[in-house]
């Protein structure tokens, strides 16, 4: 499901107790967030407490893996590879710091919808990344 003609392959990610869910979902291609069931607000990166409120009651929900750009830049300086990183806002209101792959990095534009979707790492697991809707 690789969404440019030259995708690049991940390091693979660092994974312990608390974001374990997360990397299990996306294995199965699947973005979640930690929600807090006492103040009702979602929240990344996972931890086992809400950054909110403090509440130890939270628990893992599928997102539905859509948002807008927030802000995003290029990298083509000093890197092999040139490549886009961007904030994206998802519909659940949490703000990701991403990978966002297009063929046309000139249409790229603050509050263009984009959607989830998945690149391999090095290891075979999957990373989500954001596209254009």
């Amino acid at each position: 499901m690789g969404t440019t003609a030259d995708p690049w392959i991940f390091q693979d990610p660092l994974q312990n107790a608390e974001n374990e869910f997360f990397w299990k979902s996306a294995q199965e291609k699947k973005l979640t967030l930690k929600h807090c069931l006492d103040c009702d607000t979602p929240h990344h990166y996972p931890r086992s407490y809400c950054p909110h409120c403090g509440s130890d009651k939270t628990e893992w929900r599928i997102t539905k893996g859509r948002g807008e750009i927030y802000s995003f830049t290029r990298m083509v300086r000093g890197v092999e590879k040139p490549f886009m990183m961007a904030y994206v806002q998802l519909d659940e209101g949490v703000q990701l710091l991403t990978h966002l792959h297009t063929s046309n990095w000139d249409a790229v534009r603050i509050g263009m919808r984009v959607r989830v979707d998945f690149l391999a790492s090095a290891s075979g697991q999957n990373v989500p990344i954001f596209v254009p809707e």
